[in-house]
């Protein structure tokens, strides 16, 4: 094992649990407030500049996005566990096999969704009911994302790949450089200034596809300068050739995250396409009100990897008591964070929406009045992210995409539909919050009383599918 993998073990397995937590989570959570902020700069362009009906075209380019990312995660997800546990007993040839077949899956998957996108993106913004103001950019942004998506997915996986290793400094410096290109390049673009061309809303997504191969190019050389654990050398490069058994055993185990992002998005799909029946000022009144919900959720997003990181593996070295306290601690850090967020959204009033709606009057009043019933709740997702973080750390994939598939589409878009006869928009907004606390309260259930920790190992020595990987070594 090399030297930093071992530093990794050994913080991860016998350090202090509550602050290598937090030194683990700060880059992640930067690295999220980065792209949040990165968003927010694009769609405070896109609102100051091409209006509100433009925002909609984002938020709605956003949930498309989010939606196809799941695959990406899910992969991503099953390797940064598979190596975690890999790391955590010992097994470093089966870090390079997991590498290599999650790399070229991610790539291949990524260049062939950015083709049937473009080609389907009319008919899928059609089919969102969006409103005629904002089809024309909304199309226009959609295929434009499209294109960024080989780019930004390989990149993801990469980033993901090296925090199962023990590694979230790294992702988070060269996501600094990627957002630092976003952030300057998106706005030129935009608008056409320094004699590049004016691409309109389209300048988002070529900004974007242009800095994120820029950083995903730099992180590569990066891997192999510093020989890191997940580097691929010398004879390691055959498993860059598609090794049917380990693909399949991570996309089996990768695709209930998938799902569960497909569930998840889905859900705020069906309730967009409410959104969107409402008229043009109400579409873009949640768009810029959800623009703010990030930044409460981004706590949870950060602890939950941190936390299914370290219980990775604390798993995969057989300290489960230690991975009891992980659960709890990281919950309760997530938990205070992601209130702390929520009062300083509030406390700023109206300040953060008019970033987004300039123009104030009704569109702006209807923003914070959606806040106002909705921000909140974001609070008690940070419980069941932390939960399912663990879950999935011991390869327990499937019981958070049917617990979400259950308190999105089971409670919280009925809770929207079946309401709306007596409260109207208000039961959209509410049903954010009504879900979310299902969501902790059926998640801590599951964690205390499930079967999640009967679950072995991913890459455990007597499934038949390493076993043949085994033979094939």
């Amino acid at each position: 094992m090399s030297s930093a993998a071992h530093s990794a073990h050994s913080r991860f397995t016998s350090g202090p649990i509550t602050p290598t937590l937090a030194t683990f989570a700060l880059p992640l959570l930067m690295t999220n407030l980065l792209h949040s902020l990165s968003g927010t700069w694009g769609a405070i362009w896109v609102g100051q500049v091409l209006g509100p009906n433009a925002l909609t075209a984002v938020a709605t380019a956003n949930v498309v996005l989010m939606m196809i990312m799941g695959a990406a995660m899910g992969i991503g997800t099953a390797s940064a566990v598979a190596i975690g546990q890999s790391l955590g007993s010992g097994d470093l040839q089966a870090v390079k096999r997991v590498v290599g077949s999650a790399v070229i899956f991610v790539i291949g998957f990524s260049l062939s969704i950015a083709v049937i996108g473009w080609l389907l993106t009319p008919a899928l913004i059609d089919w969102m009911d969006t409103p005629a103001a904002a089809r024309e950019l909304a199309i226009t942004h959609l295929r434009y994302t499209c294109l960024t998506m080989p780019s930004i997915f390989t990149y993801l996986v990469m980033v993901m790949i090296m925090r199962g290793s023990g590694d979230s400094q790294t992702p988070f410096k060269f996501t600094l450089l990627w957002i630092s290109l976003s952030v300057i390049l998106g706005p030129l673009l935009l608008t056409g200034s320094m004699g590049l061309p004016h691409l309109g809303i389209a300048g988002l997504g070529v900004a974007s596809m242009l800095s994120s191969s820029l950083a995903l190019g730099a992180l590569v050389l990066y891997i192999y300068i510093k020989r890191s654990p997940i580097a691929l050398h010398g004879k390691d490069i055959r498993h860059l050739r598609p090794d049917p058994v380990l693909m399949g055993l991570l996309v089996r185990r990768g695709v209930p995250i998938a799902m569960e992002t497909l569930v998840v998005q889905g859900s705020y799909f069906a309730l967009l396409s409410l959104v969107n029946s409402y008229g043009a000022a109400t579409a873009a009144a949640y768009s810029g009100a959800a623009q703010l919900w990030v930044y409460v959720q981004m706590p949870s997003n950060a602890l939950s990897t941190s936390m299914s990181a370290m219980a990775a593996m604390n798993i995969g070295a057989g300290h489960w008591p230690r991975v009891e306290k992980i659960a709890l601690r990281g919950c309760l850090m997530s938990v205070v964070v992601s209130a702390f967020a929520t009062i300083i959204i509030f406390s700023l009033g109206e300040a953060p929406l008019r970033l987004f709606i300039p123009e104030g009057g009704a569109v702006l009043d209807k923003a914070w009045h959606i806040n106002t019933q909705a921000l909140w709740g974001w609070i008690a997702l940070s419980v069941s992210m932390g939960l399912f973080g663990i879950m999935r750390a011991n390869g327990a994939m499937m019981a958070p995409m049917l617990i979400f598939g259950a308190t999105m589409w089971g409670l919280r878009v009925p809770f929207a539909l079946l309401l709306r006869p007596w409260l109207g928009e208000d039961a959209i907004w509410w049903s954010f919050p009504f879900g979310s606390i299902c969501s902790a309260l059926i998640a801590w259930a599951y964690y205390r009383w499930g079967s999640w920790r009967e679950q072995a190992l991913l890459l455990d020595k007597g499934e038949p599918a390493v076993e043949e990987l085994r033979v094939g070594e």
